[in-house]
């Protein structure tokens, strides 16, 4: 007598309806939730990372338009001191020109001052007026009165009584005490020059400093 359970004709279902096809489908069903569990979680990390790097790339750029900010602004400073140092420089120069100006104005004055008194040709009537209109000068410019030249021309009229030889025709030999304040004058417009520029490039309104 056949065993039925021997039977070549009896096959498993393929499609896990035979014996022991449970234990297939609950693998296989695991794997499967196992798998859309590791999905969901690559999905919610991938966004969770996304919102990082565009929080971290938004923070930079605030920070890169910032320092762009901040550059920017430093330079436009920068470009303003250059062109105030420029600007101040072109006064105190515009200052020693004048002051310069001024100095050899008076020194050819003072010249022929000294020659008139030397020479006794012009009368001291002449002469005097010829101090008065100096003084005047001196008075009303800013720079001499600066130098404070009326006190010091007062002192040259009253004591340089120098005068070379009678046929002396060299103006420049006449006189002492004029040439000794001339070369202060111009000593005290040279060092007043550079305090200048120095209170220019240090944003200093410049002060006379000389007295």
């Amino acid at each position: 007598m056949n065993n039925l359970n021997d039977s070549p004709n009896i096959q498993p279902d393929p499609r896990g309806r035979g014996a022991g096809a449970g234990d297939g489908n609950q693998w296989n069903y695991a794997l499967l939730v196992h798998m859309l569990g590791l999905a969901a979680f690559g999905l919610i990390w991938n966004k969770k990372s996304q919102r990082e790097i565009q929080k971290v790339q938004s923070q930079y750029e605030k920070e890169l338009m910032e320092e762009r900010k901040q550059l920017q602004q430093g330079c436009e400073a920068l470009e303003e001191d250059k062109q105030r140092l420029v600007k101040s420089l072109e006064r105190e120069n515009d200052w020693y020109h004048r002051a310069t100006v001024t100095l050899k104005e008076l020194e050819d004055q003072l010249m022929e001052r000294q020659n008139a008194y030397c020479s006794y040709i012009i009368p001291r009537k002449d002469r005097i007026e010829m101090e008065k209109n100096m003084l005047i000068k001196v008075v009303k410019e800013p720079i001499t009165t600066e130098l404070d030249l009326e006190s010091n021309l007062k002192d040259i009229f009253r004591r340089d009584n120098y005068c070379a030889d009678l046929l002396n025709r060299d103006k420049r030999k006449n006189g002492r005490l004029m040439w000794a304040y001339l070369k202060y004058w111009q000593q005290q417009v040279t060092v007043e020059k550079h305090k200048r520029a120095e209170a220019a490039i240090l944003g200093k309104n410049p002060q006379y400093h000389t007295k």
